[in-house]
């Protein structure tokens, strides 16, 4: 069985578990989260410091939450100066705890690698369904594993299944410079260590970030917002030039349908990271828009999420799947 089907099951199993075991009369208040734990999934910025939003409304003192997250997702960028086609997943295990009110540290693990998850026939169905055209995508073998820029590689790179594309880890402070009972801005930095020491995402990278968070809270309605410049050494990707200096962004909207069910809608942006003005849409701004689902119980929360590329579509993922198990604790 695939990644990407284990945990579906999995996470369809999980809510079916607790509605079995919950008994009305030993409900309790849910815990509300944040924004879904989802980063920006283009081909060039997956290899580096992706920031989060945050929301500074998250957790009182002492509180922590924990979260799993696996990821699974399709590339798909295919121009007469690169083409992209290959498939990636992601685990990633973190925390982010409140030392006070003002105050949250976290830290998360995340190992990134290519492996065929098989979106490639869910993704041309569903553009057939919608009149989205196809972008070449029938004209090639599914499930292929290929990488070819041909100003900087002399032969495409195939078959590299397996190899990672990030094993990193990631340090995060943040501090509340204002907070009211419905608005509060936050100041975050990330600090991050990446090493993939062998294939063709072979990278050594130290990248830092700073970042602006926005939070607004009334009754059922929750917005996040942040606003990040990303640091990174200057390295080569696929033989591809990167910018030193990038800017991220995004929103979160998350609406409490019910007690314990949740709708939440994203936008992320990011800038190129590519140097060189010749790779057309790859120094071009990335759009991706998020759609998630998050069953809400006691202390804890499951979330699926979905993500896909907007505007520019030889910059970004083809689709994007996600499912996250959270849990708020006091320490």
């Amino acid at each position: 069985m695939t990644f990407s089907r284990t945990v579906i099951y999995a996470m369809v199993g999980g809510i079916f578990a607790t509605n079995a075991c919950a008994a009305p009369d030993q409900e309790t208040e849910a815990v509300r989260f944040g924004p879904l734990i989802m980063q920006t999934q283009a081909p060039l910025q997956i290899t580096g410091l992706t920031p989060m939003i945050f929301d500074p409304f998250a957790l009182a003192t002492n509180e922590t939450d924990v979260f799993a997250t696996g990821t699974v997702a399709s590339i798909w960028a295919n121009t007469p100066e690169y083409q992209f086609d290959y498939y990636h997943n992601q685990f990633m295990l973190g925390m982010l705890h409140a030392l006070s009110d003002d105050t949250n540290v976290g830290l998360w693990y995340q190992y990134r690698y290519a492996a065929n998850n098989r979106l490639d026939g869910l993704t041309e169905k569903f553009h057939s369904v919608f009149g989205i055209d196809q972008n070449g995508r029938t004209e090639v073998d599914e499930d292929r594993f290929y990488v070819y820029v041909p100003d900087s590689q002399s032969a495409p790179s195939e078959d590299f299944i397996g190899d990672a594309v990030v094993n990193a880890v990631n340090l995060y402070a943040e501090h509340n410079v204002y907070r009211t009972e419905h608005h509060a801005f936050s100041v975050g930095a990330t600090l991050f260590f990446n090493r993939v020491a062998s294939g063709e995402f072979e990278n050594t990278a130290f990248e830092q970030s700073l970042q602006l968070n926005y939070g607004f809270q009334q009754q059922k309605h929750k917005v996040a917002a942040m606003l990040s410049l990303v640091h990174r050494p200057d390295n080569q990707q696929h033989g591809i030039d990167l910018r030193q200096w990038g800017v991220n962004g995004g929103v979160s909207y998350q609406y409490q349908w019910f007690k314990h069910h949740e709708l939440i809608a994203e936008y992320l942006v990011s800038t190129g990271k590519a140097h060189d003005n010749h790779l057309t849409e790859l120094t071009d701004i990335v759009h991706e828009f998020a759609l998630g689902y998050r069953y809400l119980f006691g202390n804890s929360a499951i979330e699926l999420g979905a993500l896909e590329n907007m505007f520019n579509h030889d910059n970004s993922s083809d689709i994007v799947f996600s499912a996250s198990f959270r849990h708020r604790l006091t320490l």
